[in-house]
Parts: C-alpha cells; sequence; structure tokens
C-alpha cells in the first residue's frame, strides 16, 4: 500500500499517541526515503501502519481556529521540546521556522499525546463526531443568532443531542426567563439626586488658594521622588535607537541597499540587480522589530558610516556586518576587528556553501549563511539573526530593554 493511500485511512494524531504511549519508534524519512531528522524529512513513518508528508495538518485546532490545525511537525517538534522552557522553545520554533504550540495548548496536549486523559479541547474528532449544526432564532426581533452544537454520536452511529426545534425552544426557555433590570427610560426617570456632583468638582478642581497651601505643605522627601521620576523619564525620552552598522561597498553582500528588504521583509535581494535599476543608496534606514521574549516594539537604525559618530552613537552599538575587509574599521574608536567584535555582535554574510575569509577566524564573528537560490529559507535566516541581536543585546547592553 503507498503511503498516501495509507495515511488516507489512518489518523496521524492518533498514531502518534498510540506510538508515544507503547513507545514505538517513529521515523523521519527524506525525500529519498533516507533515515533523516525532522527538520530534513519529508515524511513521518509510522511503522507500517501509516506514512504522512512530514507537515500534514493534525486535527488538534490552534487556539479557538475551526479552520487552523497544527502540524503533525509541530506536534512532534513540541514533544520532543516538551522539557524546554516555554521562551527557549519558541525561540527554537521561531528560528527553524515551524509553528509553535501555544503556552495555554502545551498541557492538554501533552496529557492526551502520553495518554493521561483521552480528551482535549482543540480536536475535530472525526470518528467520534457525528456532525455539526448550526441553528438561529430571532430573539424578541433583535435579530440574535444563537450557535448551538447539537451533539456528538457514539461509535456505532448514536443519537444527536439537540434537534433544531428543540434548540429553538431551549432558546425560547432561555428569553423567557430574563428580566430587564435597566432600560434607557427607567435610568433616565430615575428620580436620583445628583447634588453631590458640585462637591466632587470642588475636590478635583480645587481653588488656586487651595492648590497654593497644599504645595507648600509638600515633604522634601516627596520632592525628591518626583525630581527623580522626572530625570528617569527625561533619561528614557533621550534614549537612542540600537545602531547596526554595514559594509559601504557596494561589492559586499548586504549593505544600504538591501539589508532593509531582509531585516524588515524576511527576503534577501542580491543587491547589483537594484544597482542597476539606479536606485539611490539611503543615508540611513530605520527598521522596526519586535523583540519576542518582552514583546517590546524596538526601532534599529542602520548606516555604513561612523564618520559622525559620538559618544553615544557608540554605546548604542549592537550589531556590525562584515566581509572580512580590515579597512571597513578605519577611524573606529576600537583599534583592531578583535577589539570591535569584543564590543558588538559580528555577522559575516555569505552564501551556504562558501568558506569564510581566512583572516577573519580570529575576529570573533559569526556567519550569517543565505541560501543561493531557495528564497523560502530567508525567513529562518533572519530568524535566527534577531534571535542573536537580542540576545547580545541582553546581556550587553539590557539599558534598552528598560
Amino acid at each position: 500500500m503507498s503511503a498516501t493511500t495509507t495515511a488516507t485511512a489512518a489518523d496521524p494524531l492518533e498514531l502518534f499517541r498510540r506510538y508515544t504511549i507503547e513507545g514505538k519508534t517513529i521515523e523521519y524519512l527524506d525525500a529519498d526515503g533516507n533515515p533523516s531528522d525532522l527538520l530534513k524529512a519529508a515524511t513521518v513513518r509510522f511503522g507500517e501502519d501509516a506514512s504522512f508528508p512530514r507537515d500534514t495538518p493534525t486535527r488538534y485546532s490552534r487556539g479557538n481556529s475551526d479552520s487552523d490545525q497544527y502540524t503533525l511537525s509541530a506536534l512532534l517538534h513540541f514533544f520532543s521540546h516538551r522539557d524546554q522552557s516555554f521562551y527557549e522553545y519558541m525561540k527554537t520554533t521561531n528560528t527553524l521556522g515551524l509553528q509553535t504550540v501555544s503556552f495555554s495548548d502545551r498541557g492538554s496536549l501533552l496529557d492526551y499525546i502520553t495518554g493521561k486523559t483521552d480528551k482535549f479541547g482543540g480536536a475535530d474528532n472525526a470518528t467520534a463526531v457525528a456532525g455539526e449544526k448550526h441553528a438561529s432564532s430571532d430573539a424578541a426581533g433583535d435579530g440574535r443568532r444563537t450557535r448551538l452544537r447539537t451533539g456528538e454520536a457514539d461509535g456505532a452511529g448514536g443519537e444527536s443531542g439537540l434537534s433544531a426545534d428543540s434548540a429553538n425552544d431551549v432558546a425560547r426557555e432561555v428569553m423567557r426567563r430574563e428580566r430587564s433590570l435597566v432600560s434607557t427610560s427607567s435610568a433616565l426617570s430615575s428620580g436620583k439626586s445628583f447634588a453631590h456632583v458640585q462637591d466632587l468638582i470642588k475636590e478635583l478642581f480645587p481653588s488656586k488658594s487651595a492648590v497654593d497651601a497644599k504645595n507648600k505643605a509638600s515633604s522634601a522627601s516627596g520632592s525628591k521622588a518626583e525630581n527623580g521620576a522626572s530625570r528617569r523619564k527625561s533619561s528614557h525620552r533621550k534614549r537612542r535607537d540600537p545602531i547596526i552598522v554595514v559594509p559601504a561597498a557596494a561589492t559586499a553582500m548586504l549593505n544600504m541597499y538591501n539589508i532593509q528588504e531582509l531585516l524588515q521583509n524576511h527576503n534577501f535581494v542580491d543587491n547589483r540587480a537594484l544597482l542597476e535599476q539606479g536606485g539611490q543608496k539611503p543615508r540611513e534606514i530605520f527598521v522596526e522589530h519586535v523583540m519576542p521574549s518582552t514583546g517590546q516594539n524596538m526601532r534599529f537604525r542602520v548606516v555604513d558610516s561612523v564618520q559622525d559618530f559620538g559618544e553615544a552613537d557608540w554605546n548604542s552599538l549592537v550589531c556590525v556586518f562584515t566581509q572580512g575587509a580590515a579597512w571597513q574599521f578605519k577611524n573606529w574608536i576600537w583599534k583592531s576587528p578583535e577589539e570591535v567584535f569584543q564590543n558588538c555582535l559580528g555577522m559575516y554574510p555569505k552564501h551556504q556553501d562558501e568558506q569564510p575569509k581566512e583572516s577573519t577566524r580570529t575576529w570573533g564573528i559569526s556567519p550569517l549563511d543565505i541560501e543561493r537560490n531557495k528564497r523560502h529559507m530567508d525567513r529562518a535566516t533572519v530568524v535566527g539573526l534577531w534571535s542573536s541581536i537580542e540576545q547580545f543585546m541582553a546581556r550587553n547592553k539590557p539599558d534598552f530593554f528598560m
């Protein structure tokens, strides 16, 4: 029986659960049918029972969406990393470009897969659910729709819990028991006195003499606290954007022509094509990025020259892209490339099949591997890049997160 035929007659979620409970081996095969790992696999094989494409959607819904399901690869990856903290797990999935099992689904999904429970909230069990019907009725002429789940069948074909007529009867009974406590008319004719409003206004908006007396009575400690808060706010307003520097050379793999498309849109574009179009090189670029660990929306400034840098700019420098040319760091405050990359994150962009220059081996920089033709891999590359930048900032420049 072919893999496709077998898969249509089986349920990947149930097979995953059964193999986990029974301790059976799940195999990962590449496109040629050879053993592989999950990330490189094209097919997931459950022994002689069935085989599925790696990213087959399962019956487990993501959150409250009935139309969006977790893939088989997402569940397998989650289960193999179940002992990680949610933050570490989320960073891993983002780097690899896989679905992330939400924090709210982790407990129920893990209990189901390991056999601790037979029920969970995210599945639409096609073998157990007879169907879902929707009944709507006009309640008191306001056109509200009542959506009812009509029941579940047993394994032999069972009975429906509620018919459409029964659902309407239930809705009418609920409406009959409702009591209107407040209406527009009753609120306007309540007869309540609003005389106390005048006293509230006096309290909220005191006279000038009362304000002067209160100010004179303020304690010295209160003044100091206020001044401290004012200084903190002023410092926060003056905080600069973190800075990223790219090479100025037109032949560099990443420069001012194509860096925004990579960082903002997760897409690598050969800058030679942009140069042929006659585009103007921007003096600086601003890129916004949401930090996954904090949810903070942070703006980054990208430049290719440090000629006008002051002390605050050097302190704001977080990442430098280099093609391995030492002259890039001429007139920098640090005297050598090694010293530069002791103070900021260094990235060496190159194609996947290239080797970095021999001279850069002592610089303390990391390769940024970009596929030559597989543009769908750019997203995973950029997610990993942002993760490295965030980790460097958290360790060395935590003030940006305050």
